[in-house]
């Protein structure tokens, strides 16, 4: 048994060590922000948050999963599965309440005996520890290997979150009272002050429920953000909307005004259930026919917080949370994913995934729920959603920074894959690998899109045909089509217009009649295979 946990814990050492070398993880701290974007104080180039929402919430008060796996091996994971950031979610009353109480007895109080004979066998040591003695281990390990952490105040009470009646949702519900708020926050910033992993903090996870006014917002927001700001200077300040952190709106009128240098982030959510835009439905995800769907759904995302990132008040926003179903099967889940991630990569934003755990220790009365969501599986050993690398390795990667001398040009990126187009030796166009050098111009809407490194055209012959880099640029102007503009059309010497294709049984890229383009909703065909995004980078 010796031996085998020596190999185990050797084997931990060199993968995280091996995915360090490749992720070139950036050791900065402090971060600021320059107008959209959050940069590297040692470098002056932009840092981009790649994270991974942790749950630690919960009535345990432990981030999940010590009793499942050794610490060290939950934070090779991260490093593995390439996030360079923890969303490390937090109960106030941990702080103000709880913050020497010991693990062991918490659990046992809550009657969780297979949770402390899990913790027993992976993190012995933990039982003895207190609840802030814990966070700050996993902040510790997770700060040794350059992962940032954006510590997250997720609610007062420790449980789970959010109902809308769940008397945490906005100030002055029962367990939301202001006061042991502000003295929450302050207690953290003060902890984690100069702690170099803690780059940002939260204000408050999801404001919700039937007390929510603007009122209230703007001057609770300004208390929290500058008691952080007091007590730390370091950290960026995250700041939360309204309506489960979906509306931003009303700062278009009234701006928020306060002084925190340049610390100040804004943080928006977003499930295929959130229904912002034009269409409130329980499910829009489900109806037809899809372009409709996504464009509006974008529109509103860009209408209630995207912004944020634009104008003279220009700041950073961070898609804080968003997941799906990564068992692969719920069908909303996955064209919401599809979709949204069109927009993550054209902006280029930061974000967070919900969820990297594989489940709970305690959930709502259940013991050891899983969690679907969850980039690792119930073993915690695992991924869950088996394409994973690949349909997330563009949303994993830098594209834009406003320190970089290089000229925009294109990558094309096929989001239903996740992958990205590149030429074959035969001068044949097809997704694969987006770590893939080919690059892209496109100078206008019904131009030629060249293939940077040569100028040949990509250019469409005929239907079902592949299609192909050329010199002789004929039938080789596109144009983007459809309310979601996510095809791309082109038009032969006959007239007809034809998308990009992407075989559904192979890497290879076709053009073919184009699917559902017109707002029509009889069409009820799926059109996930020509969606197509030039998406920009100067890296």
């Amino acid at each position: 048994m010796l031996c085998k946990t020596s190999k185990l814990v050797l084997v931990v050492v060199i993968n995280v060590s091996f995915y360090n070398l490749l992720a070139h993880y950036s050791n900065a701290y402090p971060l600021s922000t320059q107008d959209r974007w959050i940069i590297d104080d040692s470098t002056g180039q932009r840092l981009k948050l790649v994270c991974a929402n942790w749950a630690g919430h919960l009535q345990p008060m432990l981030p999940e999963g010590l009793d499942k796996q050794p610490l060290r091996y939950l934070v090779a994971q991260v490093v593995r599965n390439k996030f360079n950031c923890i969303r490390l979610t937090y109960a106030v009353y941990m702080w103000t309440r709880y913050g020497n109480q010991i693990v062991e007895d918490t659990l046992r109080y809550l009657d969780i005996p297979e949770v402390v004979k899990g913790v027993e066998k992976t993190n012995p040591s933990l039982l003895k520890m207190t609840h802030i003695q814990v966070f700050d281990l996993v902040v510790k390990e997770l700060g040794a290997y350059n992962v940032k952490v954006l510590l997250d105040n997720h609610v007062s009470e420790p449980k789970w979150c959010c109902n809308k009646n769940d008397d945490n949702g906005f100030f002055n519900d029962r367990n939301f009272k202001p006061v042991e708020w502000l003295q929450g926050l302050d207690l953290a910033a003060k902890h984690f002050s100069g702690n170099s992993a803690v780059v940002a903090m939260s204000l408050r996870n999801e404001l919700r429920g039937p007390r929510q006014n603007e009122g209230d917002w703007y001057n609770y927001m300004a208390q929290g953000a500058a008691a952080i700001h007091k007590t730390n200077a370091e950290v960026l300040v995250v700041v939360s909307g309204l309506n489960y952190d979906t509306e931003f709106q009303f700062l278009k009128k009234k701006p928020m005004k306060i002084d925190l240098g340049k610390k100040l982030v804004y943080e928006t959510h977003l499930y295929s259930w959130s229904g912002v835009g034009t269409l409130k439905l329980k499910d829009i995800w489900s109806s037809q026919p899809l372009n409709r769907i996504c464009a509006n759904s974008i529109e509103g995302l860009e209408n209630q917080a995207g912004f944020l990132t634009t104008g003279k008040d220009a700041a950073p926003l961070i898609l804080s949370e968003f997941g799906f179903d990564q068992l692969g099967s719920t069908v909303s889940d996955n064209k919401f994913l599809t979709c949204l991630q069109t927009y993550l990569v054209e902006k280029d934003l930061d974000w967070c995934l919900w969820a990297f755990h594989g489940g709970y220790y305690l959930r709502e009365d259940k013991v050891h729920p899983d969690e679907s969501f969850g980039v690792l599986d119930a073993s915690w050993k695992r991924l869950r959603y088996p394409n994973f690398t690949d349909k997330f390795q563009l949303l994993q990667r830098k594209n834009q920074d406003p320190s970089s001398k290089s000229s925009n040009e294109y990558i094309l990126y096929h989001p239903l894959s996740g992958q990205c187009v590149q030429v074959n030796r035969k001068n044949e166009v097809e997704v694969g690998s987006c770590r893939t050098k080919d690059r892209w111009m496109h100078d206008a809407d019904g131009a030629h899109i060249l293939l940077v490194s040569n100028n040949k055209c990509l250019t469409a012959t005929r239907e079902g045909i592949p299609t192909m880099v050329s010199d002789d640029c004929n039938n080789s102007s596109w144009k983007s089509v459809s309310l979601s503009n996510l095809h791309l059309a082109t038009t032969d010497q006959n007239g007809h217009q034809f998308c990009l294709h992407k075989d559904s049984n192979s890497s290879t890229i076709v053009t073919s009649k184009c699917i559902c383009i017109q707002d029509d909703s009889t069409c009820l065909d799926d059109p996930q295979n020509q969606w197509f995004k030039l998406v920009p980078t100067n890296v």
